[in-house]
């Protein structure tokens, strides 16, 4: 069971659990032996008081793909909102993903994940987050054969590479209002050095992994050695067991960092701030797309036009022969209502495009505001945990080398002569 993640709080700073949604994750339970074909399922237990749900508690049982198909929903459905990341497929301390470490890291992630949508007023209300906590795994899954693309499908699919391109599409357009100009700037600057942070602290903590390492072979060896030096085999046991008990305060630190600590809360901050770019590549492609709806819009609005005119000067006289018999094939007695439809169902395009390209806008404010609360709650917190956590795990390493001095300074030498042994004198 993981570590509760103490700096996970709802945006206002209240705790998750007073949420109207609260989910856990839980009971991981690993299926299958094949190496390409196994995976590792978890227990989602939500209670809610929310009416629309069938049950005030209930749980499923989801995967990590089940996952990913929820946050792929959520950015389509909410193009506007900052959708909270998903943790990574790859383990950042690269061990195996059916290992119990990495079970309890990803299941911390996904928690949070699951947390962040809960406490956002608008998230939760999807209807996709509702098929995923209710519905049995076969109805889930003729759920995700029927999703569609949508509008922003076409342009913009979440990964950096669609992100790029339309970036690249944008790059001549009007500049935006002073104020997502800032945004802007502000979103891209922070991705790099959240991903710079998170970098460096990981850098930090794989350090203390391999110091963890040298001590798994340090103390054998020191073992060993007491077993040559007779005069000196109790002090270098008990040397032995410390630096064995200090390995194993390095790797339950370097594995509470990942799953709650600080280097938890860098690689989520990382996540979020590329998950506002998004939200800023969605406004773009929207607004490339309220411009080619408009386009589209004027070329049917003059085709229309052209007909008009067309009818309006009457019938040129038929041609004979070979082109006379062209005009009657190419002749369409319905191209005005054709073409009347196509000037509707572009003006119907422009609408929708341009509520959406207004929506998107008017939310990007409220979502940076929200990001900017949760985040200086997040590091309020985190950082603080972070501290004491040190602290404690210095503490521990401090008892074991006083209790491992206790026993050292009890060995006697005499020059020329082998070390002995003096007893506690309690």
């Amino acid at each position: 069971k993981p570590s509760p993640v103490s700096w996970d709080m709802s945006a206002d700073g209240q705790p998750s659990s007073e949420a109207a949604l609260l989910i856990t994750v839980s009971d991981p339970e690993k299926h299958g032996t094949s190496i390409t074909a196994a995976f590792v399922d978890y227990k989602l237990s939500t209670v809610t008081q929310l009416s629309r749900y069938a049950a005030k508690e209930f749980f499923v049982r989801r995967r990590y793909r089940d996952f990913v198909w929820l946050r792929d929903r959520l950015c389509h459905a909410f193009p506007g909102c900052v959708v909270p990341p998903l943790p990574t497929v790859d383990s950042p301390l690269k061990d195996d993903r059916f290992s119990p470490n990495f079970i309890e890291r990803r299941q911390a992630g996904l928690q949070l994940f699951l947390r962040r949508v809960a406490g956002h007023e608008r998230l939760r209300e999807s209807s996709d987050l509702q098929t995923f906590l209710e519905a049995k795994v076969w109805e889930l899954q003729t759920v995700k054969n029927a999703t569609g693309s949508s509008w922003l499908g076409a342009l913009f699919d979440g990964t950096q590479e669609s992100l790029k391109s339309v970036q690249s599409l944008m790059a001549h357009k009007v500049p935006d209002e002073e104020a997502i100009e800032r945004v802007r700037a502000f979103a891209a600057n922070y991705a790099t050095i959240a991903s710079a942070s998170a970098s460096k602290q990981h850098a930090a903590v794989r350090t203390q992994a391999d110091m963890a390492s040298d001590l798994r072979q340090l103390a054998p060896a020191l073992d060993m050695l007491s077993q040559s030096e007779t005069e000196l085999s109790l002090p270098l046991t008990h040397m032995a067991a410390a630096l064995d008990r200090v390995k194993e305060l390095h790797l339950a630190r370097v594995q509470a960092e990942h799953v709650c600590g600080l280097s938890a809360l860098l690689a989520f901050n990382t996540g979020m701030a590329t998950a506002l770019n998004e939200v800023l590549a969605n406004r773009d492609a929207a607004l490339l797309q309220y411009q080619k709806a408009a386009a589209a819009l004027d070329a049917s609005t003059k085709e229309r036009q052209r007909w008009q005119e067309a009818e309006h000067s009457g019938a040129p006289s038929p041609r004979s022969g070979v082109l006379g018999k062209l005009d009657e094939l190419m002749y369409d007695p319905q191209k005005g209502s054709k073409v009347e439809v196509r000037v509707k169902e572009a003006d119907a395009e422009l609408s929708a495009a341009k509520e959406r390209w207004e929506a998107i806008s008017t939310s990007i404010h409220t979502e940076v505001d929200r990001f900017h609360r949760q985040t200086n709650a997040d590091f309020s917190r985190g950082l603080r945990e972070h501290v004491l956590e040190q602290l404690e795990f210095e503490q521990a390493q401090q008892r074991e080398w006083e209790q491992l001095l206790d026993i050292v300074e009890r060995v006697e030498t005499v020059p020329g002569t082998a070390a002995s042994f003096r007893p506690s004198s309690s």
